[in-house]
């Protein structure tokens, strides 16, 4: 790993979150973020995308834009990723999210833990967002509680006040990157500017956690993955199919009741 690299593994260590400025172009990021708004009025992907007029979620990224890739792959964030989560560590989706101007506070949350019964005490997801166009406190850059990720708990407690000094908005260039542990309380804050912000959410999991659970997610399509060049190849390790039914471990059926004839 580089000296920044090991920076920001010590960084995400320590506080939960790091931030890796000026990894892509800012011109090409911005370029992206284009074509990712594009992507969003297309009313035949209207099925992909969670969320309302003033914040979004678009998945099946890894399909939809090749340059997709070269966020996911990056050996930055790879490198980070594989230090907490392991040398086979994959990448199962990656998602558009503009916020439009006027949208308030999305909800303080953790990631992907509601389905376990005690939160584990290693990071079972490093997750990312690369800053498509510029990020500021104004615009609704991603903020995060430093340390939270240590707390154990599925969720942030209801008392903490987010428009307090605990909610540390991550800002950088267009091209950035922010990477932080699924257990790190977050959120996407109020976008108070006349400007669209707008990232790409790239996560990064352990081969054992069952991306079931994650229940918009789209697999990789065959066609895809033929596409990719080997190092994104090597990081797509799911079943390529089109249908999410196919893609992922459903949960197990509970057992049967008892009879009580």
């Amino acid at each position: 790993m580089s000296t920044d690299t090991d920076n920001a593994v010590e960084h995400l260590e320590e506080f939960g979150y790091c931030l890796l400025p000026d990894l892509m172009p800012a011109a090409w990021a911005r370029a992206f973020a284009d074509g990712c708004l594009k992507i969003h009025a297309d009313p035949e992907l209207a099925d992909n995308i969670s969320g309302d007029e003033y914040y979004q979620t678009l998945f099946g990224m890894l399909n939809l834009d090749d340059r997709t890739w070269d966020c996911a792959a990056h050996p930055a964030p790879v490198a980070v990723a594989q230090h907490f989560l392991g040398p086979k560590c994959r990448v199962v989706e990656a998602c558009s999210k503009p916020t439009w101007p006027g949208a308030p506070h999305q909800a303080l949350h953790v990631d992907s833990a509601s389905n376990f019964l005690r939160v584990p005490n290693i990071p079972w997801m490093i997750n990312t967002m690369w800053m498509l166009t510029d990020f500021t406190a104004e615009n609704g850059a991603t903020a995060v509680v430093s340390g939270s990720h240590r707390s154990g708990l599925s969720q942030p407690p209801a008392q903490l006040d987010v428009d307090g000094p605990d909610l540390l908005p991550i800002c950088g260039r267009a091209g950035s990157l922010l990477m932080w542990h699924g257990g790190a309380f977050h959120m996407a804050r109020a976008n108070r500017s006349d400007q669209i912000r707008v990232g790409l959410n790239v996560a990064y999991y352990p081969r054992w956690f069952n991306n079931w659970v994650e229940n918009h997610h789209r697999p990789v399509w065959p066609e895809t993955y033929e596409r990719m060049p080997p190092q994104m190849q090597r990081l797509c390790t799911g079943r390529r199919v089109h249908a999410r039914e196919e893609a992922y471990e459903l949960p197990p059926l509970p057992p049967p009741a008892a009879d009580q004839s």
